[in-house]
């Protein structure tokens, strides 16, 4: 649990201008060659010791990729990518999303994860930006147009992309696999492909949700019929309709567009990162499960869901997210994460939240205008 200096801090958290410590951002740097270490196999794979001793997920390949383009690691991306297309690509050019070592190394799960498809995606274009390939950005056209092709769910004035190719029949999506940031330079390769309609489709869902009676948290999942109604699914089905490691990124991919786009619907606090704060207030601690009506259902701590929501809380409430920094990402914890083999999640997500919160995403970020048509 948090202590009370955190307490004393939610009750001053308006307005912005708290400057982070260095230390986090020295963490930035150093977690770089240690998570490669530990995770990265020599093939390129990347190994999630928490799925059976070591399997893999598009969902990891996406993020090595993403780090490896951020910190400008070309023989890690080109490692990583050679790996994901000789083992996870499909016929449709999407991924599949979970890949073990059994009989010497196959795909347990043929079916995709938008947002996997959805960050490779994004990664590449970084990747072309950053090393002069444009053989990445040739495969990220055709990425990104599989995506709006297989992944998705019209709606009325747009489309959103759902939670994978299986999704689209059931018309569930995830908001957390809503990549805003993204769509300006997707629209950039497929100017075709209705992108600023499914930015701000994404955005008026997330408003339709919030406004759910009852509703004080966004669901992992939810299934979203043709008129644009929101469905939300049964508690203890086989799709979490809790508020956890999912949706927690909500808040991750929120401010990064507003961090690179400094678009009002991203800078106004859509998801209510404000409601984090009155969570806090409440219980002293962020646990990683809540019914969408706040309660909590797992009282466990996660250093991911404190990575995750930093950013939007640098904004919104920043005296929060320095006590959080403080207390729960002070240099000391992340340096007893750094040789840590079973904590995949929380090391890319501590990650993702302080770079991005530093900065260092938005700095090593070209413009949209860069990218080649």
């Amino acid at each position: 649990m948090l202590t009370m200096a955190l307490l004393g801090a939610i009750g001053s958290s308006c307005g912005r201008g708290v400057a982070p410590s260095s230390s986090p951002r020295t963490f930035v740097e150093d977690a770089w060659p240690a998570y490669k270490k530990l995770y990265l196999s020599d093939a390129g794979n990347v190994l999630d010791r928490t799925r059976n001793g070591g399997e893999t997920t598009s969902e990891g390949q996406a993020y090595l990729l993403l780090r490896a383009a951020w910190m400008g690691d070309a023989p890690a991306f080109s490692l990583a990518f050679e790996w994901t297309e000789a083992h996870l690509r499909r016929n449709d050019g999407l991924y599949s999303w979970r890949w073990g070592p059994q009989g010497g190394g196959r795909v347990l799960d043929e079916n995709t994860a938008s947002d996997a498809d959805q960050d490779i995606a994004f990664a590449l274009i970084l990747g072309s930006h950053a090393f002069g390939r444009p053989a990445y950005l040739q495969r990220a056209h055709e990425l990104v147009r599989a995506i709006r092709t297989v992944e998705r769910l019209d709606l009325p004035g747009g489309w959103i992309p759902s939670a994978g190719n299986w999704a689209a029949r059931e018309r569930i999506t995830n908001l957390s696999y809503f990549t805003p940031y993204a769509y300006p330079y997707f629209a950039r390769l497929d100017p075709d492909g209705g992108w600023p309609a499914a930015l701000n489709t994404g955005y008026d869902l997330i408003a339709r949700t919030r406004q759910v009676p009852g509703l004080r948290l966004i669901p992992d999942f939810q299934r979203v019929e043709p008129d644009g109604a929101i469905g939300l699914l049964p508690t203890g089905g086989q799709l979490s309709a809790d508020f956890s490691f999912d949706a927690m990124r909500i808040f991750w991919r929120v401010a990064m567009d507003c961090q690179l786009h400094k678009r009002m619907r991203a800078c106004g606090d859509p998801a209510d990162a404000h409601g984090l704060v009155a969570l806090l207030a409440r219980d002293g601690a962020v646990f990683t499960r809540y019914r969408i009506d706040g309660t909590a259902v797992d009282r466990q701590e996660s250093l991911s869901f404190y990575g995750g929501i930093l950013p939007s809380l640098s904004d919104v409430a920043p005296s929060t997210a320095a006590a959080i920094r403080t207390e729960r990402l002070s240099r000391s914890t992340l340096d007893d994460l750094l040789p840590r083999p079973d904590r995949y999640y929380d090391a890319n997500w501590v990650w993702f939240g302080l770079a991005a919160a530093d900065g260092v995403l938005a700095a090593r970020t070209p413009r949209p205008e860069e990218i080649p048509r």
